[in-house]
């Protein structure tokens, strides 16, 4: 299907680009799923968060299980020492994110996350920084996630100077997590994620982990701060277990691991088909011996939203340009999935005379 409008600069500027939407997806060249579940760990976690006492591997179990046949497994790593590490939860997720890149994650068609406390949030903060990536992710699965703070971080931060406790702090001024909650709520390539959220019902003892902050049995996340923002119409599911026991079931029968397959078939992949159109615009003008030229050009692009159709990629190019003098060659700077091609060109006109209008 091609669809074509009117973008004349005195030379005629072509915009083309691929939309997605439902349909029949084309083979791919390359053997990848077209899903693949991501986890990210927490806090001081790392690859062996997931197991279990009984040496059951969460992602091991979701990748020989057939009702996953469609998805690749991939288990994230970032770092966090166990004790006063350096890191922001911004460079940590920008961290997250390159590693998911080197992994091949973003060329998967899906993408969907299980989340462990302190990783549901960079989880976020990675998304937002990345929209042209969040745009291939419909849910996120969140277990024991702190979108409220933790008191425990309110506790590690007296003797523990790592700026993640102070992001993850506990408090009605906490502005780190209040901004991102704003920002996840009012941009639009994240704000259609789905939010699925598990909570603690068991407290932690002093110990491993963040238990070592503790000196009694204590509820590391409550269940307000887990279940903040999260899907409305989906219930929080409470899980019997402590903050470390709740990503790591024993069997598929466990709680974690069957919360997870519920949200994953309620949200199964979408077929897609790949659309390129071009997009043609007038309107432009330029005065004789001036240069027309926009480092950044906004062109809409119009998208079907009842087909849920996103903007994937986008070129330009000049037609038409006997009337020209010196064109340099139009470049799409950046795209937003939600429709919007962000153009660089610049063209004079070919002879003297009045201003020339198009």
């Amino acid at each position: 299907m091609v669809v074509r409008s009117n973008f004349v600069v005195l030379c005629v500027l072509f915009l083309s680009y691929v939309a997605v939407g439902p349909g029949c997806f084309p083979a791919r060249a390359d053997d990848l799923k077209p899903r693949v579940v991501v986890f990210v760990h927490g806090l001081h976690g790392d690859h062996d968060t997931w197991r279990a006492s009984n040496g059951a591997y969460w992602p091991q179990l979701i990748q020989t299980d057939p009702h996953f046949q469609k998805s690749d497994v991939v288990v994230a790593e970032y770092p966090t020492p166990s004790r006063h590490g350096q890191l922001s939860t911004v460079q940590l997720s920008e961290i997250l994110w390159q590693g998911l890149k080197r992994q091949g994650v973003w060329e998967h068609r899906e993408v969907v996350f299980i989340a462990h406390s302190l990783g549901g949030i960079l989880t976020e903060e990675m998304l937002l920084r990345h929209p042209a990536d969040a745009v291939h992710v419909p849910f996120i699965v969140s277990y024991a996630t702190p979108h409220q703070g933790s008191f425990v971080a309110n506790l590690a931060k007296i003797y523990d100077s790592d700026p993640l406790l102070t992001d993850l702090r506990e408090s009605n001024d906490n502005s780190f997590l209040m901004d991102l909650e704003e920002r996840w709520r009012s941009t639009q390539s994240v704000s259609r994620i789905h939010r699925l959220c598990a909570c603690e019902t068991l407290d932690t003892a002093a110990g491993a982990g963040v238990g070592k902050y503790l000196r009694a049995h204590s509820r590391v996340v409550t269940y307000y701060s887990a279940t903040y923002g999260c899907d409305v119409d989906t219930p929080p599911q409470r899980i019997v277990a402590d903050h470390l026991d709740i990503v790591k079931p024993a069997n598929r029968s466990a709680a974690p691991y069957t919360f997870f397959a519920q949200v994953y078939r309620d949200h199964p992949i979408v077929d897609v088909v790949e659309f390129v159109r071009d997009n043609k615009l007038s309107g432009l003008s330029v005065a004789c011996n001036r240069t027309n030229s926009s480092d950044d050009l906004q062109v809409p692009i119009a998208l079907d939203p009842s087909l849920h159709e996103q903007l994937l990629s986008a070129t330009a190019e000049f037609v038409d340009t006997d009337k020209t003098r010196d064109p340099v060659p139009p470049e799409v700077k950046k795209i937003d999935p939600a429709g919007i091609a962000h153009v660089f060109y610049s063209a004079r006109p070919y002879i003297s005379g009045p201003d020339i209008s198009t």
